[in-house]
């Protein structure tokens, strides 16, 4: 870069030049932030549970246990729980459970290599999977997933809160109609005393319950969704976890979170 000869307007204007450098500076440093928001990594973990299962309970504080470490660490982690509803049948109906979230765990029997549907199941960025109790496997598939950088940019906001109805909105890094949105409302601190079934006696505690999930099919560069939120009240423990989902191979592109 060349400086101003000597004479020039630039040598009258000291300022103008401080002002000039200060500029590029800012953009220089924006610029950075922005790359590195786009490739930055991330790992979404999704348990599959139930108050049903006997084997779920110990998977649950492993998943609670990765919970409060990644709180500390300030890592891009991620934890849904879903309660699947085909243990219900086994003399106690869990409180959490929906037939929607077995057919999201169906449809991923379809494309990860078990092709199994089982609990506890622990599924990490939609691309492998490990039994919930499988600590140092998941604590590897963590990694892997935190070392690869090629996150879509992703930003989300609860734009109101109005009775029983949010509503959310998003922008996105890149558009593909082979992508899908996904807002999950999730809850923390919920506790049952369960009375039947394989668990019976016990006082069970849950984190990061997925209380509500919504779907946007085509989501675009950005938009905004009503989402109803029914037998559910959002609190302090409430969270909304985004990610961005290939409709076909499962695979989870990008990831956020907005706590209330």
């Amino acid at each position: 870069m060349a400086w101003p000869e000597k004479g020039s307007v630039y040598e009258s204007c000291p300022d103008l030049m401080r002002r000039i450098f200060f500029i590029l500076a800012i953009y220089l440093s924006l610029a950075g932030q922005i790359k590195a928001q786009e490739s930055e990594s991330f790992a979404l973990l999704e348990l599959f549970t139930s108050e049903g299962c006997s084997s779920c309970p110990p998977a649950e504080k492993i998943f609670s246990a990765l919970s409060d470490e990644a709180e500390k660490s300030g890592k891009k982690i991620f934890f849904l729980a879903y309660h699947v509803d085909y243990w219900n049948r086994m003399g106690w109906k869990d409180p959490y459970s929906k037939y929607q979230f077995t057919m999201r765990q169906e449809n991923y029997s379809r494309v990860l290599p078990s092709k199994e549907l089982y609990t506890p199941q622990l599924v990490i960025n939609g691309s492998s999977e490990f039994t919930g109790s499988d600590e140092k496997g998941i604590r590897s598939g963590i990694q892997k997933a935190l070392s690869q950088k090629n996150a879509i940019r992703l930003m989300v906001k609860l734009d109101s809160l109005l009775r029983d109805t949010a509503y959310v909105s998003w922008e996105l890094g890149a558009s593909d109609k082979n992508h899908s949105l996904h807002l999950a409302f999730t809850e923390s601190g919920l506790s049952s005393s369960i009375l039947k079934g394989e668990n019976q006696g016990k006082t069970l505690t849950h984190h990061h319950v997925v209380r509500q999930h919504s779907t946007v099919g085509s989501p675009g560069l950005k938009g905004t969704k009503k989402i109803p939120l029914k037998d559910f009240n959002p609190g302090k423990n409430t969270r909304i976890i985004a990610f961005l989902q290939h409709k076909q191979n499962y695979k989870v592109l990008g990831a956020t979170f907005v706590e209330y």
